[in-house]
């Protein structure tokens, strides 16, 4: 019975992850209604879960899990968890109503359709919207309301998008709203025995996890004292070797330059010209210089010599397709290109049904024709009470009714400069972008972004160097770990190599946490909103788990600077540094922070892991190096399992403060779950003893990275859903 038990829940908990892996695709073709009634809220899907949670509790019942307390706390924490959500599937109710400013409501409709009462009438005093100081860009969505029944006072209240209403039981957060603003709709939740169980088992299970990390009988303690730096080395050296046109016309750098620190709007923030200039460039060129120019020089080159501008082949065209279409074989082609002899568009039949391509030419394309007309220089703000309009100089949308002198500025000043430029009078051209900075900054006054928060992104502009540090740490750590496992004794180079790595990743480091901290000055909030910046942190995380173990566990070293450096080499390639944007309303919350930088901890110690496994793989027939590095694999893969658990709970716990629902089935959270599954697997090895051979468990892990890597990117892709953004 101890053999087949075991067996049983490994193939209920596989079907179990098949389940959740199609109700994902199902969400996608037919939607979240159809995936919630034959999937996560179906009668087979609620017993598939009480089924594995009562093998599982009998499982530990014989054998005798309770002598190791840890352990026995961790499935306990497990099974309240699963009592919690059992009672939410059973008597929680949820539903949206409708409210208008000044109406009250007592009524909400639930999913199902019909309608229910609430115990208390609210009202809708007034919704409004804030937004960042310097522009009109929303920063929050705020309702004003009252909550009234006939046995307490009237509670007033505030709901916005991460702060919920509590009454009576039932939680109230803000759903949608009108355009106008004068409705607005709340989701209705009422869960208060599910809700209460879960957190309670949320907590339960941090602090056994905490407590299973320092105990001393666990098998992560027993793991660690097994992996000796002396006895590793030894084993590894048992191992055997892996194997032109003319130039454009520009404006002087010192004038671009001076150009490029004006203030402008850009991405609906406040931000240096030069920003604007680097973005515009990579998008165009694929790179923020072009031939000798700086960026500065490019987009300036754009606006005063379009003519020049228009001929030169910078805009690069990665599809075969386009560049078919544009009549052209290479790369690189000329805004000119797009048109034939006659100025028609030559992708004007392709646009009728785009291809992804097309799209992506055809906005390289309009973007140039914005920089030569002027469109993205929205250089000269106008003061609104609390706010900055701001507009492009020239633009008849500059309201007429404003003080003269400063109209004829805003309308004609860069026609002067313009005029300038043409006469070269460089002296003059200097002092009028001295008098539009002193315009700007007359204008905006506190508005504008702090002196520290300019200086900040001007540095970061300069300074960021992400694909030199990813291929530095690609060199070193694969020539480090060549050199490690390597028996030939001649490489006199190995323990210089070995001196030199820890420096290298100390470096590496100092320069990443520089970036990462210059980013989030320059954005005004902690840099881990979107792919690019959750690829630097989890490259940030893989060197900072290296340098703290990698003395205990010699290989770290080799894998954590692996990690780090693909996982920059991706932000690079997939993301192009993208450009920094004011926070969404939605992630403006405390528990961003802590939420995404556990998750991108336990995806780190995951790839290291996967590095671990795959060498491991390519030295099978060494049988000590192999059992080693599984040994190496388990001290790595219990914090990981414990931090991506920690990680989506408090994700959880964040959903409930914000939204009123602790889980909500997102296709992100159920393949964060399923990965959770697939990691928490092997950890069973007692109970499953084939993840003892050391083969099978590294051919395991190796594999289950595929489940990581999709969560993180292939959710985004194919199946979208409430973390999309991320």
């Amino acid at each position: 019975m101890k053999r087949i038990l075991p067996q049983m829940i490994l193939g209920l908990v596989g079907l179990m992850i098949v389940w959740l892996a199609a109700a994902t695709v199902v969400e996608k073709i037919y939607g979240s209604g159809v995936a919630s009634a034959v999937a996560y809220r179906s009668a087979g899907f609620f017993g598939l879960w009480a089924v594995i949670a009562v093998l599982g509790l009998v499982l530990c019942v014989k054998r005798k899990l309770h002598r190791r307390p840890m352990a026995f706390a961790i499935h306990i924490a497990l099974l309240v968890i699963l009592v919690g959500a059992g009672a939410t599937w059973l008597w929680a109710t949820s539903g949206k109503m409708y409210l208008v400013e000044g109406n009250e409501e007592s009524f909400f409709e639930l999913d199902n359709g019909r309608k229910e009462k609430l115990p208390f009438t609210i009202k809708l005093e007034k919704f409004d919207f804030q937004c960042y100081a310097e522009t009109p860009t929303p920063s929050e969505f705020v309702a004003s309301v009252t909550f009234c029944d006939n046995q307490s006072e009237p509670l007033h209240t505030d709901i916005s998008l991460n702060h919920i209403g509590v009454f009576k039981g039932y939680r109230l957060c803000l759903s949608g709203f009108d355009e106008n603003g004068d409705g607005i709709v709340l989701k209705v939740t009422h869960d208060p025995i599910g809700n209460a169980v879960t957190h309670v088992g949320y907590l339960m299970l941090l602090l056994a996890m905490i407590g299973y990390l320092f105990s001393k009988r666990t098998r992560f303690r027993t793991a660690i004292g097994q992996v000796t730096t002396k006895r590793a080395l030894a084993l590894m050296a048992l191992a055997v070797p892996i194997m032109t046109q003319a130039a454009p016309r520009v404006l002087p750098k010192n004038i671009a330059d001076d150009f490029g620190k004006l203030y402008l709007l850009h991405n609906e923030r406040i931000c240096p010209l030069e920003t604007m200039a680097r973005d515009v460039t990579l998008k165009l060129y694929g790179k923020t210089s072009y031939q000798g120019y700086d960026a500065c020089q490019v987009v300036t080159g754009w606006l005063f010599y379009f003519e020049d501008w228009a001929n030169e082949p910078m805009i690069k065209i990665k599809s075969a397709q386009v560049r078919q279409l544009l009549g052209t074989e290479s790369k690189f082609v000329a805004m000119n290109d797009f048109y034939d002899a006659g100025h028609s568009y030559l992708l004007a039949d392709a646009m009728t049904a785009p291809s992804k391509d097309v799209l992506e030419a055809n906005e390289k394309c309009q973007v140039a024709i914005a920089l030569g007309m002027g469109n993205l220089f929205k250089i000269m703000p106008l003061r609104h009470d609390a706010t900055l309009e701001w507009y492009v100089p020239g633009s008849l949308d500059i309201p007429s009714d404003i003080d003269e002198n400063k109209w004829a500025f805003m309308r004609n000043g860069l026609s002067y400069f313009n005029e300038l430029v043409v006469a070269k009078d460089w002296e003059n051209a200097s002092i009028f972008i001295g008098k539009l900075k002193k315009f700007q900054e007359q204008e905006g006054g506190e508005l504008l972004p702090s002196p520290t928060r300019t200086k900040s992104e001007i540095i970061y502009n300069h300074t960021d160097a992400t694909l030199p540090c990813a291929i530095a740490l690609m060199v070193m750590g694969l020539l480090s770990l060549a050199l490690t496992v390597s028996n030939h004794e001649q490489f006199r180079v190995k323990k210089w190599m070995c001196r030199m790595l820890p420096t290298i990743l100390v470096m590496a480091f100092v320069w990443l946490t520089f970036l990462l901290i210059l980013r989030w000055l320059a954005s005004g909030h902690l840099p881990m909103t979107n792919g690019y910046e959750t690829m630097q942190l989890m490259a940030w995380c893989a060197l900072l788990v290296t340098l703290l173990t990698y003395r205990r566990l010699p290989l770290m070293a080799h894998f954590g600077t692996l990690v780090a450096a693909f996982t920059l080499l991706v932000s690079v390639i997939s993301q192009s540094n993208p450009a920094i944007t004011p926070l969404m309303p939605v992630l403006n919350s405390p528990w961003l922070c802590i939420h995404v930088a556990t998750v991108m901890m336990a995806y780190s110690l995951l790839a290291i892991l996967t590095l671990n496994s795959i060498l491991a793989l390519c030295l099978r027939h060494k049988t000590h190096m192999t059992e080693q590095m599984r040994t190496m694999g388990l001290v790595v893969l219990f914090p990981a399992v414990f931090l991506l658990v920690a990680g989506i709970f408090i994700g959880a716990v964040w959903a409930g403060l914000s939204w009123g629902r602790y889980w909500a089935w997102d296709p992100k959270e159920t393949w964060a779950l399923i990965t959770l599954l697939i990691y928490a697997i092997p950890l069973h090895d007692a109970s499953l003893p084939k993840f003892q051979r050391p083969l099978f468990f590294h051919a395991y892990v190796a594999i289950a990275f595929v489940s990581v890597l999709f969560t993180y990117w292939g959710v985004n892709t194919l199946l979208g859903g409430l973390h999309s953004y991320g």
